[in-house]
């Protein structure tokens, strides 16, 4: 596609063809022709190009690269198909990657001669969908006739889905973060009150316990100053 469009930019695309009956002057069509042949030379990597270095013409070059690398085979084309047909978008794949992929995929059938309708390419779109779109689905199908869906519009709609479950889930993230240091928050004020309330705790029972040794308050037995000092006196 790209040569086509250098060569159409330069007024040689006819050179990839028979000679048209309408071109009689051959300094006109040798000029073409060494012109289309220039810019398909130019336009080749080198491991390319050597497959066509003998080739005379822009035609002759032109039908050895398109026996090379773009192969009509009856079982290229049903490969290519079959891959389309049975092609799944997983929950994980970027909508964009997935959306060019089957794009590709129209674009070499349609190489092949393979053509695919406007409403069919839109309903294989809806149908590699994962189960998580069914309700995208089924509002457009519900509000659209399927032949009368737009492959570019569905592709819109589904991107637009993809951006609203991303949103969705940066808001629910940030929830879940705001939650989770509000509990912290509280958890920790929790602890520093209990720490105070068993501070405060251990000193009032300091002062209010009673010696049993010596039956005053303020220690405890372990502590009393009477028997420690009839233990030194023994």
């Amino acid at each position: 596609m790209r040569i086509k469009a250098i060569l159409r930019k330069d007024n040689c695309l006819a050179a990839i063809r028979d000679r048209p009956a309408k071109i009689t002057d051959n300094a006109k069509w040798n000029e073409m022709d060494g012109n289309a042949i220039t810019n398909i030379h130019l336009a080749l990597a080198d491991e390319v190009l050597s497959s066509v270095a003998e080739k005379k013409t822009a035609k002759q070059i032109w039908d050895t690269l398109t026996k090379l690398y773009e192969s009509k085979s009856l079982l290229h084309k049903i490969f290519l198909k079959r891959r389309l047909y049975t092609l799944r978008m997983t929950e994980t794949t970027l909508v964009t990657n997935h959306i060019n992929t089957i794009r590709t995929l129209f674009s070499q059938l349609t190489t092949l001669g393979q053509q695919i309708e406007e409403n069919e390419r839109a309903k294989l779109l809806l149908q590699s969908l994962p189960d998580s779109y069914d309700q995208l689905i089924i509002n457009l199908t519900n509000n659209i006739l399927t032949d009368y869906l737009v492959f570019d519009d569905v592709a819109a709609a589904i991107l637009e889905e993809e951006t609203r479950r991303k949103n969705k889930g940066d808001r629910n993230s940030s929830n879940q973060a705001e939650a989770l240091l509000m509990s912290r928050g509280r958890s920790r004020e929790r602890g520093s009150s209990g720490s105070q309330m068993q501070g405060r705790s251990k000193s009032r029972s300091k002062k209010t316990v009673k010696c049993y040794n010596c039956g005053r308050k303020g220690h405890f037995k372990k502590d009393c100053w009477f028997k420690k000092g009839i233990e030194n006196t023994a």
